[in-house]
């Protein structure tokens, strides 16, 4: 999810366009933050995989930073887009 997303995120704009546009594709169909929701699965994994309290933490943290970082891009999506998917979520 993660890798598909910042892909996507990467090929938005054509060389020497500028401006923004919404993501389309991939778990963006779904979430504002999909990079993000990629992210913290895959830190989720590792967190299982190692099975410590460190993973864990780090886990958190990463929530915790992420978490509010694509609530606030799905905000700013809603309101500089008027096309905005109204069934994506943050």
């Amino acid at each position: 999810i993660n890798v598909q997303s910042d892909t996507i995120l990467r090929n938005l704009r054509k060389p020497g366009e500028s401006g923004y546009k919404i993501p389309k594709g991939g778990f963006f169909e779904y979430c504002s933050g999909a990079n993000y929701f990629g992210e913290i699965m895959e830190w989720l994994g590792y967190a299982i995989a190692c099975n410590s309290f460190a993973s864990f933490a780090f886990l958190m943290y990463t929530c915790s930073n992420l978490i509010p970082r694509g609530v606030s891009h799905h905000y700013w999506y809603t309101k500089t887009f008027k096309d905005y998917p109204k069934d994506r979520k943050a």
